[in-house]
């Protein structure tokens, strides 16, 4: 092959591989407004508690964490249908939104399986539990468990369909954003009271064996889950916009 052919075959591939990139972020451009929504909903849900962000001598807490953390709610009835009604309303806005850009774009994302994962699971929680009425387990304020019951939280559905959409955006961002809900659920649900730090990590950062507690609040730890996913809504956004001055 000429030196001619070679530099022709060389442009030919850089062109495709220009053309696949810029096709990559028109099909998956628009997972920053699904990000966003996730995002608003969890801080919204600050609201839910009774004392967000201030200190407080004491802590009577409903169980089920229908609000979301273990912490005091205004109202466990509010919080139920805060979870119940804004959920649903979030997977129908995420439908409009891929729809829209299904007919401008033709292009597609397997929004459902996002959809079906994030109620599914949140039905699955309406069945084990209802409107909470009870105190907290006792498992819950014991070092030795039992600590399941804590998950008993709608964080996890929410977590669930943002791994899903992760993959369906193929974005690495928006799985490990899911993770990070799933992950700082899992830490801060099956315990109580909020924020409780283990012996074996106290003794690790120099501090006593005997565990240890953030004095963080809710809406401190909503501001870390809904972080990752601010980020990600910006990057995908960002990269969206790129791609149609291209």
């Amino acid at each position: 092959m000429d030196r001619g052919a070679a530099g022709e075959a060389a442009e030919t591939l850089a062109a495709l591989e220009q053309l696949r990139r810029r096709t990559h972020r028109r099909t998956h451009g628009g997972a920053w407004l699904p990000a966003l929504g996730v995002a608003v909903l969890l801080l919204a849900s600050m609201a839910l508690y009774r004392y967000p962000l201030s200190q407080t001598n004491s802590i009577d807490a409903d169980y089920p964490f229908w609000a979301g953390l273990p912490d005091e709610q205004v109202s466990p009835v509010a919080s139920y249908v805060f979870w119940f009604v804004g959920t649903p309303m979030l997977f129908t806005g995420m439908a409009l939104w891929y729809a829209w850009r299904a007919r401008r774009y033709g292009v597609r994302v397997a929004w459902p399986l996002v959809a079906a994962t994030g109620l599914g699971v949140l039905v699955l929680l309406a069945v084990f539990a209802a409107v909470p009425t009870g105190p907290v387990p006792a498992g819950l304020t014991l070092p030795n468990g039992p600590h399941w019951g804590g998950l008993l939280t709608p964080f996890l559905p929410l977590a669930a369909a943002v791994v899903v959409l992760g993959r369906a955006e193929r974005s690495r961002g928006l799985v490990a954003a899911g993770g990070w809900i799933a992950l700082l659920t899992a830490w801060l649900c099956t315990t109580f009271p909020l924020g409780y730090l283990p012996g074996w990590f106290t003794a690790m950062t120099g501090g006593t064996e005997f565990g240890g507690q953030l004095s963080l609040r809710p809406g401190h730890y909503l501001v870390l889950m809904a972080l990752p996913l601010l980020v990600v809504a910006a990057v995908n956004l960002a990269a969206a916009r790129r791609a149609a001055r291209d």
